[in-house]
This record gives C-alpha cells, structure tokens and sequence, in this order.
C-alpha cells in the first residue's frame, strides 16, 4: 500500500530489517511497542506492593523484638509472658546457689545425681554457669548456648544435658522454649537486633526457687559482726580521756610493766601511777601494753598409711584393666577407690575389673583403649560414681556358692555312708540263705 512502509499499514507490528552497508540485510526479528503508560502503571504498583511488604516487615519485626524484650548480642526466642508468670522467680542468686548445693549433697540429691550420671559437684558447676547468664532480679533470661555454658563450667556439653536433667527434677530449673534454627521473620528481627546474621537461638531457660526448695533449705548463718572503725576509734577517744583525767589507773592487771611513779600532790584524786617519759617524748601517747600470746607449735598430722588391702584391690585392678593405669603414683586409684564407698575386705580388684566389663556390656559400650584415653583417672573415677558397691561382690557371691555345693557334697556322703552301713555283710548273707533254705525245706516236707 503506498504511504506505508514496505507497503504495510501497521508498520509498528510488522517485520523490521536493518541493513548493514558492510554485511547487507541483518536477521529478521520482530517485536511489540507497548505503551509507555501501561508500564509506569505496572512498575508503580510493583513498587507500592514492595514497600507496603517491607513496612510490615519492619513493623513485625519491632514488634517482636519489643515484645520479647531482646537484650545482649545474640537473639532469643520470645517466650510467652504467662509461660513464665507460672514461674516463681528466685531468691537471689547466691541463695540459689546454696539451695542447689544443699539438695544435691543429701542422700536423696546423690542418688538423683548418680541416676543422671553426673557428680555433685559438676552439677554445682554447671548450676553456678547458669546463674551466671541469669537475669540478677528474678532468675529468668538464660539464653546461653550449650557451648557457651560448658565453656564457662569446663566440662563437656554432655555433662550440661545432664545437669539440666537434674535441675528440671529439682523444679530449679524450667525450660520454656528448646533451641531450634530461625524462621524467616526471626532470622529479620535478629538481624534487627544486633545487625549481624544468627541462623539458630538457644533454649530460653529460668531458674526459679520453688516453695518447697526454700522450706527445705536451712537459714544460713549470720557471720559474727566486727566492731566498726568509728566504734574502735570512740573506745580509743574513751580509754584516752580516762587515763589523762584519771578515772583508771595504770597499774590495773594487763597493763603492761611497772613504770617508775611518781607522787602528785596536786591531784584531787590523791596519788596517781603514772608512767615518766623520757625527755622529749612529753606528748607520747599512754598505751596498754599486753603480753603476746604463745606461739603454737606447728606440728604436721602423721599421715595415715592406706590400709594393705585397699592398695592390693588398686594392683589388682589396674593388673586386669591396663587401660586404667595411671599416670603417676597408684596411689591416686586407692583414693578413688575409697572415695567411691568401696570396701576393699569385700570387693577385690579383679571383682571391681569384672563389675566394670559387666557393666559396659550391659550399657552396649567398649572397653578404651589405654591410647584413647587422655584422663583414665577421670574415666574410672566417673565409672565407678555410676555403679552401686553396697551389694554381694562377685567372691562373696562365689564363696556362697561354694558353700552350697559342698553342703550339697557331704549329704551326699553322708546318704553313701548310711548306704553302705546298711548293707549286709557275707556272713549275714549266709546265715540268712540257710534259714531260707532250711524253712523251704521243711515246708516240702509237710507237703
């Protein structure tokens, strides 16, 4: 069509060809005007719809850091503010402390100890960590990680599971929300918070002192007060003003050595010891002067020799199990031996070595190598802390069966002996055949 480009009436939606001077006619492509309007439209809605998304982002994440009441560098996971109003807070934190201390020293706190496998006084360890990430007021607000607490601790993270199960057994300790990794607006609001990425929080804990805790506990003892600086310095003013007015005499008993006296007939109070000061010390102050207590001797306690059998039980010991040896003295097994309540007139060595290897084999362990082991001490130590020595050993147990069998042997003698007894001797026998003999005799006869 004339007028037109390439004789086509819709030139914008047609082919397009460019032509090269160089190459000649390029490839053929095709391509739709859009209107300009249309797509400032679209790029304003899309940009709208970005900031309203955004807006509520930020607002959601003020939200929650606010309402959570996020403190420290790290991020924690919110906890509902009746979940932790159930809670009673503690006492302080050094009461804590010595509830925790004394529940965990009676019997029933070092059996609930060795039912979690852990010691007394890791368990104390572990406690005091807690409480030292804990809110000062109320006990709440323990967000450390695991890692964090076992650090400050020093013991193994494993060790802090298990202080944590008796805590929460002691009602001291409660978890409110277990760590997990990030949601994506929690991941936003951590940043929020302390503008750096946190993938994963750590459990929310608290620690509280329930009623019965604190009825359990005993008071603590008041230490005694010492006078104070200012009651010191009133007594030294008094006993001054005494001695320069002359209401106390200087030759009262524990006041020092006789001085040379003289008379002062001036005096209202009529004679009155008092010390001459050479010349030039006028003004030296009047002290009294007390004897120095004797010195005590310093004797050293005689140290106690190991009973013979506690240290034959430790030879024995390391003799079956050569991965338990120590590294220094042996000494230090006869004192976890005896720490650990065994009786060495009961239990031998070789019976706390077969104790052991029952024991791993019921738990499904292994015996370690003595190479893998960097502490065998602290192995046996805690192996030991987890198996109870008040029952039969193996050798009493093995002495009581030997008893039985040889009950059982010499019954079974004696019932021999009494058998043989009754047997008949060969002229018994003889006798007894010809008195047979002699009745079926006669009885053919009468026939």
């Amino acid at each position: 069509m004339a007028g037109t480009s390439q004789d086509n009436p819709y030139p914008e939606y047609g082919l397009a060809r460019s032509t090269s001077p160089t190459f000649g006619v390029s490839h053929t492509h095709t391509h739709t005007a859009v209107p300009q309007s249309a797509e400032v439209d679209e790029w304003h809605a899309t940009v709208d719809a970005v900031l309203v998304r955004v807006a509520h982002i930020d607002s959601e994440t003020r939200r929650i850091n606010e309402s959570s009441d996020q403190r420290g560098r790290s991020w924690a996971l919110p906890v509902e503010p009746a979940e932790q109003a159930r809670i009673p807070v503690w006492t302080s934190r050094r009461e804590w402390l010595r509830q925790f201390r004394h529940h965990i020293d009676t019997p029933a706190g070092k059996t609930l100890c060795a039912r979690r496998l852990i010691k007394p006084d890791k368990a104390y360890a572990v406690a005091e960590a807690h409480a030292h990430f804990a809110e000062s007021r109320t006990g709440r607000g323990v967000t450390a990680a695991k890692s964090t607490i076992a650090a400050r601790a020093k013991v193994s993270e494993s060790a802090v599971n298990r202080a944590r199960r008796v805590l929460i057994d002691l009602e001291m300790g409660i978890e409110h929300v277990r760590g997990r990794n990030l949601k994506t607006l929690e991941f936003l609001a951590a940043e929020a918070h302390h503008g750096g990425q946190q993938h994963r929080a750590a459990s929310s804990w608290s620690l509280s002192s329930p009623r019965c805790i604190v009825e359990a506990t005993p008071l603590a003892k008041s230490p005694k007060k010492l006078p104070s600086r200012s009651a010191e310095r009133t007594a030294r003013y008094r006993t001054r003003k005494a001695l320069r007015t002359g209401s106390i005499a200087l030759d009262q008993p524990n006041q020092g050595p006789p001085a040379t006296t003289v008379a002062d007939t001036l005096s209202s109070v009529g004679y009155l010891s008092c010390e001459v000061l050479p010349l030039g010390r006028t003004h030296q102050r009047a002290r009294a002067w007390t004897p120095p207590p004797p010195r005590k001797k310093h004797t050293t306690p005689a140290k106690t020799p190991r009973p013979l059998g506690l240290q034959r039980a430790a030879a024995e010991l390391i003799n079956d199990a050569p991965a338990l040896s120590p590294p220094g003295h042996i000494g230090a097994v006869c004192d976890i031996l005896q720490n650990a309540g065994i009786d060495p007139t009961r239990w031998t060595g070789r019976d706390i070595a077969r104790t052991l290897s029952r024991d791993t084999a019921q738990r499904g362990w292994i015996w370690p190598t003595a190479a893998s082991l960097s502490s065998p001490l602290a192995y046996l130590k805690r192996r030991l802390g987890s198996i109870d020595w008040t029952g039969k050993s193996p050798s009493e147990q093995r002495k009581v069966a030997d008893l039985a069998r040889r009950k059982e042997q010499k019954e079974l003698e004696t019932a021999h002996e009494e058998r043989a007894k009754a047997v008949a001797n060969p002229e018994h026998r003889a006798k007894a055949l010809a008195s047979i003999r002699a009745h079926l005799a006669e009885k053919l006869r009468h026939q």
